[in-house]
């Protein structure tokens, strides 16, 4: 509240300086800055109790009569003619009016689909009514113990209880429930269960609950499976003599085990001055036609959803598994970028066109890897052969990426082995020089499609990935300060960031920092206009290799093909932003679903262990407490600040440690602590953990050349604790 607001109760001995509506209406329309109840009462001088009561009644009469409104922060503001109301649109928590981003607060539950009344101020709209919930349901589950049986949602747009109107009618506890929301009260939304969505247990569960709550589509529309099955059952080569015949080249597919959707197949042989390195990727744009039913599904999904125990597929199984796989032994109509890369790595000339081919060997990275190693393996002579030149262009071309100071993150990531729809065991995921070699044959190729579309001047869809902010960025600089390494000011490009994290060397916690970085970036997306890729420090780039599982691609196979033909590939700049929109947004809602079924599921596997004691390393620092990773699980627990001893913590947040303030006990990234699981709840990925009594076992020690900054920021009171 403003000094200038500030009042004296002594001030206030009169009556109140407002007696009518009129008057209230006038000094509400003076004032710039928010009004709530306070507020009022300061500005009105409605001090004493006679007053006040008096001014209650005025607002509440306001209010009935429509001459006052009240916005979903509880400000008071005279109700304007250009009040109106519409429908919040948005995803997630991001949610908009009439175009205009909503200010958010204390207040009203507001969800994407709940028609409002609300006034547009500025750059802002202020909610001053929910007219009439969203009619989609909120997703969660179902708990019946107590007195009040309600709905733990695991919605993305709202987080928290949904409180039942009635006992449901269906349903038992633990089952995933979809809940129509019906009005709030104080506790937060309120509403009654619909219908069940799972009452399974394990992967699957956790898949069809969070499938459903982030509205992931599962069903094919009346038509479109029927239309895929319409297709031709296998490639006549025969009939496509229009195409390039690579059916003698030895190309391969070179995947995960489980993998059943084969995008692209490679090639290699040496050449005067390098190699020719052959990328063929199956050509989906042949089958799926512009606007056709095939073609709105696919853009609808925007691309596969990948998960422990299945696939939603952006295409019907008879084309992401069959017609379109690169299976082996099979004639397949692919796309090829044909390529001269040279000894150190540079693509000097490269060349697009529409071929078949027929896969020689369906490979794996680890057969390939074993190859890499012995140097042998029980393939025709021809694959061999190819496989080794394969691996010298890896090298060139890794030498080359080095040189531009592209960022390469070894990733912390597992792989959940599951039985019987239950986690059996957790496996780290491998990184290996057969993984490195697909994925820089993959970017030469990404690269040359967008060198050959701008050079045809072809619009489509870049992969965008700008450089991060300069928030993020300092606070990267900071950590790794503390970690002993130095990042001169001004611009941090990706080379910058590529040797400082090589000067951490092997560190233990080197993988912590890597995440760091990774976090401090922006996110990529998909747009018509080229800013470049930071992280992979490219110029330009466009996604060209994946157009099974990504309707980018498939956007950027159709520019191709209809500059090959000197066509019209059906669209503009309008549609390719709006499209890149939609599918950088079901992008990252794929992302979500995976990671949420991956934590559900590891939540599981951990939670039948509550009471035991685990390694952990610290892996963020709040102003509330710790994140703790379970050392071989992959999961996150929260060790809150109350109990970390009997100590004030303050946060500090250049060196993001919680430093004890009398015992100078200090707990940051990458200390290894002693931990007991107390709780789990899988659904919502709530992990909650103990510090074990001497549970520093071995701390991260700041060097000497940086030491550890002074304490400071606020006082943070300690939580009661459970019983």
């Amino acid at each position: 509240m403003d000094s200038g607001r500030k009042r004296n109760e002594s001030q206030g001995a009169g009556a109140g300086r407002v007696g009518s509506a009129r008057e209230l209406l006038d000094l509400l329309a003076r004032e710039d800055a928010p009004v709530g109840w306070r507020e009022l009462i300061a500005l009105t001088e409605s001090f004493q109790g006679h007053a006040r009561s008096r001014l209650r009644k005025l607002v509440k009469g306001m209010l009935r009569n429509g001459d006052l409104v009240q916005d979903h922060q509880g400000h008071y503001h005279p109700a304007a003619a250009d009040d109106s109301t519409g429908v919040l649109e948005g995803r997630g928590r991001n949610l908009t009016f009439a175009g205009v981003p909503v200010e958010r607060g204390r207040g009203f539950r507001l969800r994407p689909g709940d028609r409002v009344q609300a006034t547009v101020s500025g750059d802002t709209a202020r909610v001053l009514e929910v007219v009439e919930y969203s009619p989609l349901p909120v997703v969660g589950e179902l708990r019946l113990r107590g007195r009040h049986p309600y709905v733990e949602s695991v919605s993305p747009e709202y987080r928290g209880r949904v409180g039942l109107d009635e006992p449901p009618a269906v349903g038992e506890d633990g089952n995933t429930v979809a809940v129509q929301i019906t009005g709030e009260d104080r506790y937060g939304l309120t509403g009654v269960v619909t219908r069940v969505i799972s009452a399974r247990h394990g992967a699957a569960h956790a898949a069809e609950t969070l499938l459903e709550s982030h509205r992931v589509p599962r069903e094919w529309p009346e038509g479109v499976e029927r239309a895929a099955e319409k297709l031709p059952g296998q490639v006549q080569p025969g009939r496509h003599r229009d195409r390039v015949s690579l059916i003698d080249v030895p190309l391969v597919t070179i995947d995960g085990e489980t993998a059943k959707d084969f995008d692209d197949a490679v090639f290699a042989e040496r050449v005067r001055g390098g190699w020719r390195l052959v990328v063929a990727i199956a050509d989906v744009a042949h089958y799926v036609k512009p606007d056709s039913p095939l073609d709105r599904c696919a853009w609808e999904r925007g691309n596969s959803v990948y998960l422990p125990d299945r696939v939603v597929p952006m295409l019907p199984e008879a084309l992401s598994n069959g017609l379109c796989s690169l299976r082996p032994h099979e004639p397949r109509l692919t796309l090829v970028c044909d390529m001269k890369v040279t000894e150190r790595g540079n693509v000097t000339r490269f060349e697009f066109y529409e071929a078949v081919i027929r896969s020689w060997q369906r490979l794996t990275y680890n057969r390939v890897q074993e190859f890499l190693d012995a140097g042998a393996l029980d393939v025709e002579s021809e694959v061999q052969t190819s496989l080794k030149h394969l691996e010298a262009v890896y090298h060139a071309l890794r030498e080359a990426r080095e040189a531009r100071g592209a960022l390469d993150f070894d990733s912390h990531e597992a792989v959940l082995e599951l039985r019987d729809g239950h986690v059996a065991a957790i496996h780290p995921v491998t990184r290996k020089d057969a993984h490195r070699l697909i994925e820089e044959a993959m970017i030469a190729a990404n690269v040359c499609a967008a060198r050959f579309l701008e050079s045809v001047e072809r619009p489509a869809l870049y992969r965008v990935h700008e450089p991060p902010d300069a928030d993020k960025t300092e606070q990267l600089r900071q950590a790794l300060a503390f970690a002993g390494v130095r990042l001169a000011r001004g611009d941090m490009t990706p080379k910058l960031v590529h040797d400082a994290l090589t000067q951490l060397g092997d560190r233990p916690d080197r993988w912590i920092f890597e995440m760091l970085a990774l976090r401090s970036m922006n996110q990529a997306v998909y747009a018509p206009e080229n800013k470049g890729h930071y992280g992979l420090a490219l110029e330009r780039y466009m996604h060209f290799t994946s157009p099974i599982r990504r309707y980018a691609d498939l956007v950027v196979h159709r520019a191709i093909k209809a500059a090959l033909h000197d066509g019209d590939p059906g669209f503009g700049m309008d549609w390719l932003a709006t499209t890149g929109e939609h599918i950088s947004a079901t992008e990252r809602r794929a992302e979500a679903v995976a990671w949420g079924v991956d934590g559900w599921l590891k939540c599981e596997y951990v939670g039948e262990r509550i009471g035991d004691e685990f390694d952990g390393v610290v892996m963020g620092v709040t102003d509330f407490g710790l994140f703790v990773e379970l050392t071989g699980f992959y999961v996150q627990g929260l060790v809150h600040i109350s109990e970390l001893g009997q100590d004030y913590f303050r946060y500090n947040q250049s060196s993001m440690t919680l430093v004890g303030e009398k015992s100078g006990r200090r707990f940051g990234l990458g200390d290894a602590l002693r931990v007991r699981l107390v709780d789990v709840q899988p659904a919502v990925g709530k992990v909650d953990l103990l510090l074990v009594q001497g549970g520093k076992r071995r701390g991260r020690q700041a060097p000497e050349a940086a030491p550890a900054p002074a304490p400071s920021g606020e006082r943070v009171p300690r939580r009661r604790k459970r019983r």
